[in-house]
């Protein structure tokens, strides 16, 4: 008996989307053929293109401050799509959908390949295909017949990807080029942390120098793409939602996509609220090699900052210069990252701040001169 599987596919229509100083804009061909799709160039994607092991101790919770606690990572991804790309959303969950139909399909055509290769194994060992041409001629047609299901299958995974294309205007193109270097630098930072809450401390009680307390953890970040978006530059990715999601920053707008794959939003970039802030940071942990040392600090320490005697294995610990980088959004965005290189967080959030005032400047107005990056 034949396996049953999904031979009709409904082609996944490519999106265009243009970038420019009039807003944002997306196209869905459902008009475009399988044969098109195949044919399309990835050159056409984008046309214009101390030794802290022995650290002192630190606040402990009953010196916190109540009322004073913030939590970061939250938000609900099916609130925070902006308005006019409600459609390309529809189209990413239908997608992802039929993603996961088709994976089935393919673990099921596996599993019965392995069954009919064991078959004709078992059947070789009793010498019955020796003996019978028919049979033997069956045990290799089956065989061949599970292989062509799973080449066909993997064929149709490969067609569930959206081939986005970007029509950027020249005076934009010039400027995300520089955002996608910033960024570039950004990853390169020997540690980024995301913080998943903060909150203030009594200070003089827990005889410290630091006014607040976080919980953080590392952070992913690189260039890469999601699964269901083919374009021919890797996107801007950072890990969100204290690690349950990933925001892709692409031309225009930032895919947000959560790691189990059920849900998305997309944020027009005009919309985001990016900004930077310079984080002196008491460090207990490794300290990162290209992060800046501003000052020591006893764990322990008096009001002036002197050492507390009191605390015999009292240690000084490092302050570092971090570069913090917050991301808001409708919706409940609400993220603060950490990044060990502190001009490179800077250069990046003011590469982004460029493109937005782009984004939302008269395009009857002349354009505002560039921001002036920090050296390195």
């Amino acid at each position: 008996m034949g396996s049953r599987f999904r031979q009709d596919l409904t082609v996944v229509p490519p999106v265009a989307i243009t970038v420019g100083r009039r807003g944002l804009s997306t196209t869905i061909d459902w008009r475009s053929s399988h044969a098109d799709r195949g044919l399309t160039s990835r050159s056409e994607m984008f046309r214009v293109v101390g030794n802290q092991s022995t650290s002192g101790p630190l606040p402990t919770d009953r010196y916190l401050i109540p009322g004073t606690r913030q939590e970061f990572g939250g938000g609900d991804l099916n609130q925070m799509t902006s308005a006019g790309l409600d459609g390309f959303k529809d189209l990413l969950v239908a997608t992802r959908t039929r993603e996961r139909e088709i994976r089935v399909d393919v673990g099921k055509a596996k599993w019965q390949a392995a069954l009919t290769w064991s078959g004709r194994a078992l059947a070789w060992a009793t010498l019955v295909p020796a003996i019978s041409k028919p049979v033997r001629v069956q045990l290799n047609t089956a065989v061949a017949v599970r292989r062509t299901e799973i080449c066909t299958l993997k064929q149709n995974l490969d067609a569930s990807r959206i081939k986005v294309s970007f029509n950027m205007e020249t005076a934009i193109a010039g400027p995300h080029r520089r955002m996608l270097d910033a960024f570039d630098e950004l990853a390169r930072s020997h540690r980024s942390w995301s913080v998943s809450s903060s909150q203030q401390i009594d200070r003089v009680r827990a005889r410290s120098m630091s006014n607040t307390v976080v919980a953080r953890q590392s952070l992913s970040l690189g260039r890469r793409a999601d699964t269901l978006v083919d374009t021919d530059d890797a996107p801007l990715a950072l890990g969100i939602q204290n690690g349950r999601a990933t925001a892709y920053f692409y031309p225009g707008f930032i895919l947000v996509v959560s790691n189990a794959g059920s849900d998305f939003a997309l944020i027009d970039l005009k919309e985001l609220d990016i900004r930077h802030v310079s984080n002196h940071f008491t460090e207990t942990e490794g300290v990162p090699a290209d992060a800046q040392m501003v000052r020591k600090v006893w764990a322990k320490s008096n009001r002036n900052g002197t050492r507390d005697k009191r605390f015999k294995d009292n240690r000084e610990l490092p302050v570092m210069l971090y570069g913090e980088l917050s991301l808001r959004a409708a919706g409940g965005l609400n993220e603060a990252l950490v990044f060990s290189r502190h001009n490179a967080c800077h250069d990046f959030v003011h590469s982004v701040q460029a493109v937005q005032r782009l984004l939302r400047a008269d395009p009857a107005k002349p354009l505002a001169k560039p921001t002036t990056l920090l050296p390195r």
